[in-house]
């Protein structure tokens, strides 16, 4: 299919381009016209698709090149299928071999590019790009290091489990870097829409972040961190696609030029099928996962009423936290023995918090595990939804302690109106957790809120990670949010209307002292009540003749 891409073509190149796409398994040859006039926000020459068919291969030359012309950019991007680029020059043959390739080649001796689809029976879309640049813009990917050839204008993404790397070849004023540019290196990306893997959307967004002007009006600029200036580092948000572009300038006097590296993209997965990368991959996450819908509409709509249940559930929540960091840091052991171990230690948590509320019965102690938890959450979507990169909070004394300044904060400030704030904390959180199951099957990014703080505990360098969530505003996300903002309200309404005329609280199952009056907010409130509702007639004195009259 034939993309002008805002360009005028020459037709025969457009005739011998679809020739070629329709060929079977043969080789054929094309030839693209340089003489497209080139503008400040968009140095693309040419721009189209050809079809490759198992083991074929295609070879373009070039033809009419503008003379301002000082070097070019050819560009091969394919969907899921890795494709190679290579081109034979005097000092050797130069090749590269994945999905988005990119070569460089200088006019003053323009080389022939070869793109080959290896792939046995397997037929390969490919969109072929060539940009234009002049005499004192900058060579992308000029002074690599190590990258597979000299001159390297392509990006290079490492996808992991909790976080990508993006790196890219320093960019240079001169074939032989004698001059490298420093601090000029400016790294973009835009998402693509959620759990969308068809190949239309992936060209789409891969043709949005090759020129300056669609890369401003469509990308996000990622901030610097720790990190070396070729470099960065991102959260890893499985299933949600991402194009990632740099930008290399240069100011020359009063003037600024620049070049375009060759885009990549990555869907936060190492393995990719047709249908995308599964979003939990282990049984034991699953079966907690769908247990989590039930528990969090328990203790929702009914978590205050069956107060020592909710001791134990808050006990466990908490222990499962605390244990799977601390074992996560210690040692390193599969994912699902990882959560059954924290498992079991909640049981043994929520069974300490359940015990010391039956022994002890001080509401207001009991209520400030759920107000932790409920801190914990609100620091945990500040984190995530952190404007930006911000350097300092790399050190992890300066992160903890915001961190944990936050959740001291909230605590204190619910849990002086005890009764309220344990119906609150127990319909925001067993309204989010409800949602976690939700999350999954939508495939939203709403449990990434907790996803990201245990990975800043336990995940090696992950302080110098760039979260860029993805905008909350996507049809998933917003639907998963309304539901987790409508269950609280409605679970908060339907908790205090089912407590009405009830104790604030459940008088204690026992008391360790019984000697000692009640004073407990909950016991001094219950006996008052009763104490009101018969009250007692004072005995009459005794009467004599020195007794007053009005007595």
């Amino acid at each position: 299919m034939w993309s002008s891409l805002g360009h005028k073509f020459n037709f025969v190149a457009f005739f011998l381009l679809y020739f070629a796409a329709s060929v079977a398994t043969q080789d054929a040859n094309i030839t693209i016209p340089l003489n497209a006039t080139l503008t400040y926000d968009n140095k693309e020459l040419y721009g189209a698709f050809v079809t490759l068919n198992g083991e074929s291969h295609i070879q373009v030359n070039f033809s009419d090149i503008n003379k301002s012309l000082n070097f070019i950019v050819f560009q091969a991007h394919s969907h899921l299928l890795n494709i190679s680029l290579y081109t034979n020059d005097t000092s050797g043959e130069q090749g590269v071999f994945g999905t988005n390739l990119g070569l460089v080649s200088f006019v003053k001796s323009v080389k022939t590019f070869h793109v080959v689809n290896p792939n046995k029976n397997l037929t390969a879309r490919v969109f072929i790009s060539v940009h234009g640049y002049e005499e004192f813009d900058p060579i992308p990917g000029g002074c690599n290091m190590e990258f597979p050839v000299p001159i390297s204008p392509f990006i290079r993404t490492f996808t992991y489990p909790d976080y990508i790397f993006i790196d890219a070849a320093p960019p240079a004023m001169d074939p032989d870097c004698i001059v490298p540019l420093i601090n000029s290196m400016e790294f973009y990306m835009m998402y693509l829409p959620d759990l969308n893997f068809y190949a239309d959307t992936y060209f789409d967004g891969i043709r949005k972040m090759m020129t300056l002007k669609n890369i401003k009006k469509y990308g996000k600029l990622l901030p610097m961190s720790s990190w070396p200036e070729t470099r960065r580092m991102l959260s890893t948000y499985p299933g949600t696609g991402a194009v990632y572009a740099v930008v290399a300038t240069r100011v020359l006097k009063n003037e600024t030029r620049y070049s375009v590296y060759v885009p990549n993209h990555s869907y936060g997965c190492a393995d990719v099928i047709e249908d995308g990368c599964e979003m939990i991959d282990d049984w034991l996450s699953q079966i907690m996962c769908a247990t989590l819908l039930f528990v969090g509409l328990f203790v929702c709509f009914f978590g205050h009423r069956f107060f020592k249940t909710e001791m134990f559930l808050a006990g466990f929540f908490s222990g499962v936290i605390i244990t799977y960091i601390l074992i996560a840091l210690i040692a390193s052991i599969d994912k699902p023995a990882l959560l059954g171990a924290a498992a079991l230690s909640g049981v043994f948590f929520g069974a300490i918090w359940w015990l010391f509320w039956w022994l002890y019965g001080i509401p207001v102690l009991a209520v400030l595990l759920p107000s932790l938890n409920l801190g914990f959450l609100l620091a945990a979507i500040f984190y995530y939804r952190l404007p930006g990169h911000q350097i300092y909070l790399e050190m992890d004394f300066n992160f903890w302690s915001i961190f944990v300044l936050v959740v001291m904060l909230t605590a204190l400030a619910v849990v002086s109106v005890s009764y309220a704030a344990n119906i609150l904390c127990c319909a925001i959180l067993g309204a989010y957790a409800a949602v976690l199951s939700i999350d999954y099957y939508l495939g939203s990014h709403m449990k990434f809120i907790l996803i990201n703080v245990f990975r800043r505990a336990v995940v090696p360098n992950f302080n110098k990670a760039i979260l860029a969530a993805p905008s909350p505003f996507e049809w998933r996300d917003f639907t998963v949010t309304l539901i987790w903002v409508i269950l609280a309200t409605l679970g908060f309404t339907f908790q205090h209307w089912y407590n009405r005329g009830r104790p604030p609280f459940p008088p204690p199952p026992r008391i360790v002292r019984p000697s000692m009056e009640p004073t407990m907010y909950g016991a001094v409130e219950y006996f008052m009540r009763r104490e009101r509702a018969t009250p007692t007639i004072p005995a009459r004195r005794a009467q004599n003749e020195r007794t007053a009259l009005l007595a």
